[in-house]
């Protein structure tokens, strides 16, 4: 039988390490969705880029246009909007004949290899679908946060189905490169000084 004294001190160190460990998970737990161990933080991420390039490169094929054949551009459309202080992501775009905008949402965190991994796999898939995107995108981050690139491989990609008013001439799915090039134009994402009015 254990000693009281035993016990009791038994007791005490269990009641102090229980809030002590739940305080730790909590912490690795939170750690991990903004940032790695020597990644940039997500507050550095923070504001508004627009698209100086979104095509789909097929070998052999001409690069897909998506910038310029199915989205309506302008200042403030097709645009990604950082929050670094939840570590979100909005992408705010308009299809060509759409009444209005529409946005695909998301998580995103920072990796020491200066790159951000953005998270849109809580985007039903038709939603992604209308940009082709994958659930997954790893953007290098260039110059300190003023650029973002990527070339995302996308395989079986339906362009006809996608566009068939554009594309209706191919007749099977491709493989092909989803190329992304970000420019920030302001250090606020576009929801905090738009109107709200696309």
């Amino acid at each position: 039988m254990m000693h009281p004294i035993r016990s009791l001190l038994f007791s005490c160190t269990r009641s102090l390490l229980a809030p002590g460990l739940l305080f730790v998970l909590s912490f690795v737990l939170l750690a991990g969705c903004g940032s790695d161990d020597n990644g940039p933080a997500p507050s550095d991420l923070e504001g508004t880029y627009t698209f100086d390039r979104f095509e789909f490169a097929v070998q052999g094929v001409n690069n897909f246009n998506i910038l310029a054949d199915t989205l309506v551009t302008s200042d403030r459309s097709p645009r990604m909007e950082f929050f670094g202080g939840d570590a979100t992501v909005n992408l705010v775009y308009r299809i060509e004949e759409a009444d209005g905008s529409s946005t695909v949402s998301g998580q995103f965190s920072t990796r020491r290899n200066n790159e951000v991994v953005v998270d849109f796999s809580r985007e039903d898939e038709e939603s992604r679908r209308e940009l082709l995107l994958p659930e997954i995108i790893r953007f290098d981050i260039i110059d300190g946060g003023l650029q973002l690139s990527a070339d995302q491989e996308r395989n079986e990609v339906d362009l006809r189905g996608y566009a068939p008013g554009r594309y209706a001439g191919l007749t099977q799915p491709v493989n092909g490169t989803l190329v992304l090039r970000l420019n920030r134009i302001a250090e606020t994402p576009a929801a905090v000084w738009y109107d709200g009015h696309e």
